[in-house]
């Protein structure tokens, strides 16, 4: 069969499935919402048109490029959801839908998919679904959004797995609120966020039966979560519900909390096993069960904890009745008085509990400590599981139990037979003509390890993200083998007396400071050269980078030692008016510089901690910056919200 006609079969078989009346449309940067959205020739141009005439049974193609987010309130239907499909990451919604401070918002609907959108940089959530019964949310990119990555409320049997949510600025990752049932939360990979990695809360004062039951929490990555507080997985009224196969690293409060703060109840009856925790130095507890959360299990998981006082698992009194916890690996230190005082694994279990738990360091389980939490074979934790209730694979998808028995943590070593001289199944060095072909990895016990990245050795592994600026992408450098902005300002010359105050929606700025920039100038004139000013995030998106050019627009006085740009209508970048002035009668080279803006517009900000701005006064030598310091850090620094900045 050609092409063209397997692609028409594909097509006509997707359509009989979902239904007589389904329909296939087309949204694109190039369509038109006058036309009918049936093909790619005859796209529509907006997501929020398409949101406004879908029918259960209809599939939303997205074709790559910039978007406005969308509102959707029309419903699927059991087996004919209504689906929006990005063709590739490259589809990017860039701007809040117009009905919500959110990019894409799903609410008063249900049985719909959305798969494979890059939402960043949203004033609220990248992705938020509201009282909307079998939505599905994977395959989707949330980074730097103000307040979540992915977030619902009152949204029974929802599914979110194979997406990114990342650094969001005040709140979580993935934030499951609200009471609801059957939750799933799977495969996804959550990162870097102010608060919790994944939340999930019963909220009782919302309304309901202020719980959620039934969850599901499987084969999640989540790392350095819980700068702001808040656990990698943080349960509050959270029952009847399995977190499994979960590896949570460099957590910065505790990895995995059940606990009641806003629910009708504790977390109880629920099942941790087979997660592999490490909490950081600067963090909490690495189980932390308290506020009557009664009747849990914790059961093979790898529990370690770089804190020099906490340690694998805390209680509280009100907590302990049906707790049970067993076959863990630990840190030796345990307790049972909600963290006040801490006791050794001995001491913990004269109290009846972890009979089969044991201590084991990272470097005793672990091939690649901090890089690679696979097992060694011959780790303390192979084999050393529990048969009860452990799920019948591991974080990879691998199967379980390979061996004598059940591994503890996260994966199950699955080689038995390295260095017999054969190359077995499932072997990938390390045997006569098996090797590692990927420069990023090295062979240990007949697989193919992650090394440890090495910045400056020409390969980008790991966190890497270049080696090279070439291998950024376009108005990024690579420095210390991260892609970040390319700086405005290689001069070195401070911004000293500064002051910067933005607002996003609607937009405002006033921005101050001075330079002291050495004489003779050379192209400080800013009614003949202008000026350039940029307030952005060292790296990511977000920010202004306006240059008000010579010429209309600028005034100077007779002395010429005041220069002042005035424009009403905002044209450049939303800029209403500069002044700069020579204040050499002070200090031979001093200026000082404030720049105003407003705007209808909105424009979203760059994260608060991270603030960069720089003002080029001249020739590119003629500019002066400062990297402001995050919240809590010493002045000059930024404060505020994903909505304003405020920096002194």
């Amino acid at each position: 069969m050609a092409g063209g006609m397997r692609w028409l079969a594909v097509v006509l078989g997707l359509a009989l499935a979902r239904g007589a009346g389904a329909a296939d449309y087309w949204v694109s940067n190039a369509g038109n919402d006058a036309a009918d959205g049936l093909s790619p020739a005859t796209a529509w141009a907006t997501l929020g048109h398409a949101a406004g005439l879908v029918n259960p049974g209809d599939t939303v193609h997205v074709a790559d490029g910039s978007y406005q987010g969308f509102d959707l309130r029309r419903a699927g239907a059991a087996g004919a959801p209504i689906t929006f499909v990005a063709a590739s990451p490259g589809v990017q919604i860039t701007a809040d839908n117009p009905d919500t401070p959110d990019g894409i918002n799903v609410e008063g609907s249900g049985y719909v998919v959305i798969d494979g959108f890059t939402v960043n940089g949203r004033t609220r959530a990248g992705i938020r679904v509201a009282v909307s019964p079998f939505v599905t949310v994977r395959n989707c990119h949330t980074g730097y959004n103000g307040t979540w990555g992915i977030f619902t409320g009152f949204a029974d049997h929802f599914t979110v797995e194979g997406n990114e949510a990342h650094h969001s600025q005040t709140q979580h990752g993935i934030y499951v609120s609200n009471t609801c049932v059957d939750p799933v939360v799977r495969g996804n990979l959550v990162h870097d966020n102010y608060a919790a990695g994944i939340h999930m809360n019963g909220d009782v004062s919302q309304g309901g039966a202020g719980v959620i039951t039934g969850a599901l929490v499987e084969r999640n990555v989540v790392y350095a979560n819980g700068v702001g507080g808040g656990s990698g997985i943080n349960m509050d009224g959270v029952q009847d519900s399995v977190v499994q196969d979960n590896l949570i690293y460099e957590s910065h409060a505790s990895g995995i909390s059940l606990y009641r703060i806003d629910a009708s109840g504790g977390s109880s009856n629920d099942l941790v096993i087979n997660n592999t925790i490490l909490v950081a130095s600067d963090g909490r507890w690495a189980v932390n069960v308290n506020t009557g959360s009664t009747n849990d299990t914790v059961r093979n998981n790898i529990l370690w904890n770089d804190h020099p006082f906490h340690g694998a698992i805390t209680i509280d009194a009100s907590s302990l009745p049906g707790f049970t916890s067993d076959h863990n690996a630990v840190v030796d230190r345990f307790s049972d008085d909600g963290g006040n005082t801490v006791i050794d694994l001995a001491a913990w279990q004269a109290l009846g509990h972890d009979q089969g738990s044991f201590v084991a360091t990272p470097a005793a389980l672990f091939v690649n400590p901090g890089v690679d939490f696979h097992l060694l074979a011959g780790a303390p934790a192979v084999d050393a599981g529990s048969a009860v209730s452990a799920p019948p694979y591991d974080l990879d998808g691998n199967p379980r139990p390979v061996g004598a028995g059940f591994d503890v943590g996260a994966y199950e070593l699955q080689l038995l037979s390295c260095g017999n001289g054969v190359a077995d199944p499932g072997e990938q060095c390390g045997e006569p003509g098996l090797a590692c072909t990927d420069p990023c990895t090295h062979c240990v016990q007949c697989r193919c390890a992650l090394s440890t990245p090495v910045c400056g050795d020409g390969i980008v592994c790991g966190t890497e993200q270049c080696e090279a600026d070439a291998q950024c992408g376009a108005g990024e450098v690579c420095r210390g083998c991260q892609c970040v902005n390319a700086p405005v300002c290689a001069s070195g010359i401070p911004l000293t007396k500064a002051a910067l105050g933005m607002r996003a929606a609607p937009f405002a700025l006033h921005l101050t400071g001075r330079a002291l920039i050495p004489k003779p100038w050379q192209g400080i004139d800013p009614s003949v050269n202008g000026i350039r000013v940029a307030v952005r995030a060292a790296a990511g998106p977000g920010g202004i980078d306006v240059t008000l050019p010579g010429g209309t627009g600028w005034k100077v006085n007779a002395a010429h030692t005041r220069w002042t740009f005035t424009d009403r209508t905002g044209s450049r970048g939303g800029i209403t008016g500069a002044v700069v002035r020579d204040l050499s009668a002070k200090q031979n080279g001093l200026l000082a510089v404030s720049v105003k803006g407003k705007a209808k517009a909105s424009v979203a900000l760059p994260a608060v901690q991270q603030v960069t701005t720089a003002i080029v006064l001249g020739l590119p030598g003629e500019c002066a910056g400062i990297a402001w310091n995050p919240p809590g850090g010493p002045r000059p620094r930024c404060t505020g919200a994903p909505a304003k900045l405020d920096c002194h």
